[in-house]
């Protein structure tokens, strides 16, 4: 599933479309760079603090911390946040 991610620390504000995926105990983020596939993070969903779903604009998004860092996930395209509710909320 790719959407558009924010993340908040204190290297400042990074802005990207990546790629996401859960293997069962890790949300995998990969950034599409051609044929590539940049892995820009893997995060224990133990680790995540904070998870939120709200609305952004009329859109639906997802939030969390990992690390003192602040990920946002914003609804790109068909069933993204729906997948990962499906995933990140159980």
């Amino acid at each position: 599933m790719h959407t558009y991610m924010e993340v908040k620390g204190n290297n400042g504000v990074q802005h990207s479309y990546v790629s996401l995926t859960v293997d069962g105990t890790s949300l995998v983020l990969t950034k599409p760079k051609g044929f590539y596939q940049e892995k820009v993070a893997q995060i224990p969903l133990a680790e995540m603090k904070h998870l939120v779903q709200d609305e952004h604009f009329g859109a639906q998004r997802i939030s969390f911390i990992y690390q003192n860092d602040y990920y946002q996930f914003y609804e790109c395209g068909a069933s993204v946040i729906d997948y990962m509710k499906e995933q990140l909320f159980v």
